[in-house]
């Protein structure tokens, strides 16, 4: 009986003793990331989960004006499923090698520069005919939102850079909107979180202010 009673006080005492740890590592943002013993103390689930589906696509100009769709003539490789291993790269990490080895491996007219576009929907897109007729009431009107990600050479050189959709998004309505900064800053937490829209206001005007492109009213995007 003893025995019991110890272990389930010292049972008790590590499970608050763990969330302690979890609360304690937020408010001073250590070790929230980076290893895999922080996914027992903190709350992160789901966290890379979205509600958008992304492509990338890459599209080339040559020298007179004409486009080019830049996708290897030999074909795709498809790691996972129905999906080719470049749109895995969210990050656009390896699209410069990708451009440099599908455009140096085929015949073509001088290339003048390369663009690489994201293509972003929303995932209930991607259900079934007969699913989407059981959930929404309303007809299947696929709509892309396309975010111009960087420009590149024929080499695969990045010349600009530009931020992904959804930090786009972030500095078009959030930074760039003084009354929702001074609203989220009346709501802020006791104890600090991950995103800061001063600060994020702060940084998207230091390091966006010249390189990252703008949206107008009807949707067109503009660089500074």
């Amino acid at each position: 009986m003893r025995i019991g009673r110890k272990m389930t006080t010292a049972l008790i005492a590590v499970y608050i003793g763990c969330l302690c740890l979890g609360i304690l590592a937020h408010t001073m943002k250590v070790g929230l990331q980076g290893n895999t013993i922080s996914y027992f103390f903190v709350w992160d689930m789901f966290c890379g989960w979205e509600a958008y589906d992304n492509r990338t696509r890459v599209v080339a100009e040559d020298v007179h004006g004409n486009f080019y769709d830049v996708r290897p003539p030999w074909g795709e490789f498809y790691p996972f499923g129905e999906t080719p291993r470049v749109h895995y790269d969210v990050s656009n990490s390896l699209v410069p090698k990708y451009i440099d080895n599908v455009l140096s491996h085929t015949a073509h007219e001088e290339i003048d520069r390369v663009f690489v576009i994201q293509e972003i929907w929303p995932k209930q897109f991607n259900l079934p005919d007969d699913l989407w007729a059981s959930y929404f009431e309303e007809p299947r009107d696929h709509m892309s939102y396309f975010n111009l990600r960087a420009i590149c050479t024929e080499k695969g050189t990045v010349l600009n850079s530009y931020p992904d959709w959804f930090v786009a998004q972030t500095l078009n309505s959030v930074a760039d909107n003084p009354r929702l900064q001074m609203a989220a800053n009346r709501a802020r937490p006791m104890y600090n979180t991950f995103i800061n829209p001063a600060r994020s206001a702060a940084a998207g005007r230091t390091a966006f202010e010249d390189a990252s492109p703008t949206v107008s009213a009807d949707g067109q995007y503009s660089t500074n």
